[in-house]
């Protein structure tokens, strides 16, 4: 985007803004109000929140995150979950966020984990969307850190790996079980298919190994956590028994509300956006 059609927009709506945060991050700002940052899942583009923002602008300043290494984007430097982290604060405070409301899936959920556990206070609200502390606890209770640890490492070297044509097939099998349409699956696995290899495997390795179970006892604002079933069968996962598993994994989050749909799987702001922002501007309502 040209600088003056930039500036153009800026006087005139404030609408939308593209904004390089930092070598980690990048973002998009588009609205006004309340601020709320989205983060994308595990090789995603940000504008993966689109239909969300899309609404929830009108009313809200979205800001749509993207990660480098992440849909195409260079990663510089190397993969760091710390490093992200850090970036998103100084994001909220470049920007003079006020009450700024964190939003993540998937890997980002687990990433909006870690930087609210590691920054008390200063997130008004947290919204998770189908992630664990410890996702592998979810399927093998008994696991230690340090079983998780090695096996994190096991896939992680795997992943690198892999042949492209490898990898592509073992992405086309699991996103096949987590997105229901499939103009939107192609989308994400063309997202994840430029992405940054080295990205993909160091944060896999990272949500696997690391059990943040005790450190989200730190977590003082409201969070919301959303979690999906279908699709996830085959691990175990029923409508019965999703609850249950969500509320062990949160166990030590103090003030937190938690929703299961059926009506979506693991992608839901392309399953079932419409459902989705109405839980989310319900929630940042209360």
């Amino acid at each position: 985007m040209k600088k003056l059609s930039l500036t153009f927009i800026l006087i005139i709506s404030f609408c939308f803004t593209a904004i390089q945060a930092q070598d980690s991050i990048s973002f998009t700002k588009k609205g006004n109000g309340r601020p709320l940052i989205f983060l994308p899942a595990l090789g995603c583009k940000g504008t993966v929140w689109d239909n969300t923002v899309n609404e929830l602008s009108k009313s809200y300043t979205c800001y749509e995150v993207g990660i480098a290494g992440f849909g195409g984007v260079p990663l510089k430097g190397g993969f760091s979950l710390e490093k992200i982290s850090k970036a998103l604060i100084k994001l909220a405070k470049d920007e003079n966020l006020q009450n700024p409301v964190l939003i993540g899936h998937s890997f980002s959920g687990f990433l909006a984990l870690f930087s609210a556990s590691e920054n008390p206070g200063f997130f008004s609200k947290l919204i998770i969307i189908d992630s664990s502390p410890f996702a592998l606890a979810s399927i093998y209770p008994s696991i230690t850190e340090a079983q998780a640890k090695q096996q994190g490492e096991i896939v992680k070297d795997y992943i690198l790996k892999e042949t492209k044509d490898d990898f592509e097939k073992s992405e086309r099998n699991s996103l096949g079980n987590l997105i229901s349409d499939e103009s939107d699956f192609e989308k994400v696995l063309s997202w994840v298919m430029s992405s940054d290899r080295s990205a993909i495997a160091e944060a896999t390795c990272k949500m696997i190994s690391s059990d943040l179970r005790d450190k989200i006892k730190n977590i003082d604002c409201p969070a919301l956590i959303i979690g999906t079933w279908k699709g996830k069968e085959k691990i175990g996962f029923t409508n019965a028994n999703a609850q249950e598993k969500f509320e062990e994994q949160y166990k030590k989050l103090k003030n937190k509300s938690i929703v299961i749909t059926d009506n979506s799987k693991h992608f839901v702001m392309l399953d079932d956006p419409k459902w989705l922002n109405k839980q989310i501007t319900g929630f940042i309502s209360e």
